[in-house]
């Protein structure tokens, strides 16, 4: 049975070869520790208990509460067989911080009373220290974990500040760039229809007397009308209401209304599920750049791809018209880069060498953890 999308059983290669090196680092170092103690050697099940511990530390990002539950139980399981203190407590330590760090207040901080009251039973059980003074023990003891926790909550609380900001950013850019649109269906209505009545005025004045001329009046009406509806049959999807159409899902029948509005267009996606807003970013971006394409490109084919570079989302849009008509600077564009900034990304918008326009997008790509 084939692992779901997704999901990966295997940890980063980063943190694989960091999590060797500690598990034999927090070997030795223990080993050591246990030489000035008065405590239980460590044999083959010290060891192992050991090296399973730092080893679970791969997963640290990845699965933090899985980690930090397996590291308590196997430090637990460590103190009770009576082998020494030691390095391997850290193990416990770094899971904390990460826990803290990665999950919210409601998950961290059960998961850190329960691995003090399961580890602190530990060590009373040990009877390692004066039975009269099992509430320093206990205090000291809780410690360990309550010291990385706090750290860790304050990271958590300062990056989820940081990400309500970028959303915040992120649902203002989507507003300017409405109010945008509304001008521009505004505008093109208005040019649109403006031209239509007065070439079919024009064409009632001379039907009788000049009917080649009242001809030509009924072509330029229906090319003007064709080229309105057109910029209209894409510019009014910003109209609609957020979510009704957007995110990778949405590029394909973007790209098809596109091809219908008379230009060709190959689309090429290949990258994961991604969150709402990147999605949201990824097709405003393809969106904003086929208008351009059609408003200013002339007669001309479209390229878009959405792929994974590394660690981040790279969104090129690509045409082979005139190039050169789209300002930079213009409001199109700078509501493209309002909305990938605001995820922490870049876009760059500029003339091709020769002819044509190139967008491209990078956009860092979240945190895999779960």
């Amino acid at each position: 049975m084939q692992a779901r999308p997704g999901i990966q059983l295997l940890p980063p290669v980063a943190d694989a070869a960091i999590a060797v090196v500690v598990a034999g680092a927090v070997l030795v170092g223990t080993v050591m520790a246990g030489r000035v103690q008065d405590a239980h050697p460590v044999d083959v099940l010290g060891a192992v208990l050991i090296v399973a511990t730092g080893l679970s530390l791969a997963w640290r990002r990845r699965a933090p509460v899985v980690v930090f539950t397996a590291a308590v139980l196997l430090v637990s399981v460590y103190l009770l067989r009576g082998y020494p203190f030691g390095p391997v407590q850290l193990c416990m330590v770094v899971a904390m911080f990460e826990v803290a760090r990665l999950r919210r207040l409601r998950i961290s901080a059960p998961a850190c009373a329960a691995a003090v009251a399961v580890s602190g039973a530990a060590v009373v059980l040990r009877a390692l220290v004066p039975a009269a003074s099992p509430a320093l023990m206990l205090a000291l003891w809780a410690s360990w974990l309550l010291v990385p926790w706090s750290l860790g909550s304050l990271v958590q609380a300062r990056t989820s500040a940081t990400r309500r900001a970028r959303e915040d950013l992120a649902a203002r850019a989507a507003l300017q760039e409405r109010v945008r649109i509304t001008g521009e269906v505004h505008d093109v209505a208005g040019h649109g229809f403006s031209a239509v009545a007065m070439q079919a005025g024009v064409a009632l004045l001379v039907f009788d007397e000049q009917p080649a001329q009242a001809r030509r009046c009924l072509e330029s009406i229906k090319s003007t009308s064709d080229e309105a509806l057109a910029d209209l049959r894409t510019i009014l999807d910003d109209s609609r209401e957020p979510g009704a159409e957007g995110g990778l899902d949405g590029l394909a029948r973007l790209a098809e209304r596109t091809r219908t509005a008379g230009v060709p267009v190959q689309l090429s996606v290949s990258a994961p599920s991604v969150p709402a807003d990147v999605g949201g970013a990824v097709f405003g971006v393809v969106r904003e750049a086929l208008t351009n394409v059609l408003r200013h490109a002339g007669s001309a084919t479209a390229t878009v791809g959405v792929r994974v570079a590394g660690e981040e989302l790279e969104v090129e849009v690509l045409d082979d018209g005139a190039g050169g008509a789209v300002a930079p600077d213009g409001a199109g564009i700078s509501g493209m880069r309002n909305r990938v900034e605001a995820l922490g990304g870049e876009l760059s918008a500029k003339p091709r060498a020769g002819r044509g326009f190139r967008v491209l997008a990078r956009i860092p790509l979240p945190g895999s953890a779960r």
